[in-house]
């Protein structure tokens, strides 16, 4: 069930990304996993998702949050891909206000923020 609780964990645990993309970047290592990170259903919020029951699956507010939350997190792969493989200037770039990463972000706290207006 689409709740505001659900939507205000996923807006916090998406936050927490980009502290972890800059440490990697910074220190050209992670705890994450490239291809695990790319998947939009291996964290918390995407198995949630998942959960959704089909009417709500059929929703247009899901349906832009699925869109939007995977390209963030093929982008967070991205992005650890090059910060652990020593390309931390381009990771840092993409990291930067108005890369990649904060225009999908922006995009994902949009459309998160929007559903909950409506619940």
């Amino acid at each position: 069930m689409v709740t505001k609780e659900a939507i205000d964990a996923a807006l916090s645990a998406h936050a927490q990304w980009k502290k972890r993309l800059q440490d990697a970047a910074t220190n050209g290592q992670s705890d994450f996993e490239v291809e695990i990170v790319k998947k939009d259903n291996e964290c918390q919020f995407g198995k949630w998702l998942s959960s959704l029951s089909q009417e709500e699956k059929n929703s247009e507010d899901y349906q832009k949050i699925k869109t939007v939350h995977a390209e963030f997190h093929t982008i967070a792969g991205e992005i650890l891909k090059l910060a652990i493989s020593g390309q931390k200037t381009d990771a840092m770039k993409m990291l930067e206000f108005g890369g990649q990463y904060g225009v999908s972000t922006g995009k994902l706290v949009l459309a998160l923020n929007s559903w909950k207006s409506k619940l």
